[in-house]
């Protein structure tokens, strides 16, 4: 694909968001690349490995507690993507801490951490908690606070979709980093995401994520009966890259705070679309699950000509 002329930007060099310098702009996104722990021992043709080029591994999400996750089934593919319903499985912050974490900073994995709970000051001592043994790890640069989660607290609403509660959650977590970079990830399913992201800028993020999964459905014809024991599940894939753009367009307009565009990027070209209206970094989601090296084919592929060069 001949890049456009405006386009002039390395994503595989470094940059800065909020305390950390990033090693670029095309980043996995949380739950599509588990840990960032496996692969590494796959190449492709040109001898890359599925972590060549990235700017940062955005991990699985990780709750205060361990998680089984949903009943199964959990994922049901769609032609224009895919509805999960995987239920935040993960090992639990313990154990994250124990294992996982030394393990991505052995491995030298730009890292960034995904967390989620259901109250504000849960995301602080999480975040407390992850400044205490993370504090020398060079490739841990961040967390992302999931915040599409169900508010326990509030009787099982969507957890970001008031800017009140986006603001105590990111407050909570920013005075625990000094020098992480924050970002919040941020539900499409509200009516003004703009509002939401300037809370988040307020209350001291270095960026939001957007757009998380949008809540969709599918049926079984032969039963009449959704195809999920849970019915609804969050819907990813190419299928959502217009609705995406449009979001990230808006916060860029009217929220001030840079923007990290996710949802939908399967190619070069679709990551262009993000960076042409304002995005510094994107995420790639979906298309990791068919093809680890999808992130990494999207990181060369906008590099200029004469960064190509040996």
């Amino acid at each position: 694909m001949p890049l456009p002329s405006w386009w002039t930007t390395d994503p595989t060099a470094p940059f800065v968001l909020g305390p950390r310098t990033f090693p670029g702009r095309v980043w996995a996104a949380s739950g599509c690349f588990g840990y960032g722990l496996s692969v590494h021992d796959m190449t492709d043709e040109a001898g890359r490995t599925p972590y060549t080029g990235l700017g940062a591994v955005v991990t699985k999400t990780v709750t205060p507690l361990p998680r089984t996750g949903n009943p199964m089934p959990r994922l049901v593919e769609l032609p224009t993507g895919a509805i999960n319903s995987i239920g935040l499985e993960n090992v639990g912050f313990e154990a994250f801490l124990a294992e996982t974490l030394p393990a991505l900073e052995a491995a030298g994995v730009p890292t960034v951490v995904s967390l989620a709970a259901t109250r504000p000051e849960e995301f602080g001592a999480m975040a407390a908690r992850l400044m205490e043994h993370g504090a020398r790890c060079r490739h841990w640069h961040g967390v992302e606070l999931n915040l599409s989660c169900p508010n326990v607290a509030e009787g099982g609403h969507d957890f970001g979709a008031r800017p009140r509660t986006v603001a105590d959650c990111v407050a909570a977590a920013r005075r625990h980093l000094p020098d992480r970079a924050l970002l919040a990830k941020l539900t499409p399913n509200t009516a003004d995401i703009a509002a939401l992201a300037r809370a988040a800028g307020e209350a001291g993020a270095d960026a939001v994520a957007a757009i998380n999964t949008l809540v969709g459905l599918e049926v079984d014809l032969e039963s009449g009966q959704p195809v999920l024991p849970r019915r609804f599940g969050g819907y990813s894939g190419p299928g959502v890259l217009p609705i995406a753009l449009a979001k990230v367009d808006q916060i860029v307009a009217q929220a001030g705070v840079p923007v990290v565009g996710v949802g939908g990027i399967g190619s070069a070209e679709d990551a262009l679309k993000f960076f042409a209206l304002g995005a510094v970094a994107v995420q790639v989601g979906t298309a990791q699950m068919r093809d680890p090296f999808a992130a990494v084919q999207v990181a060369a592929a906008l590099r200029p000509q004469a960064a190509q060069r040996p």
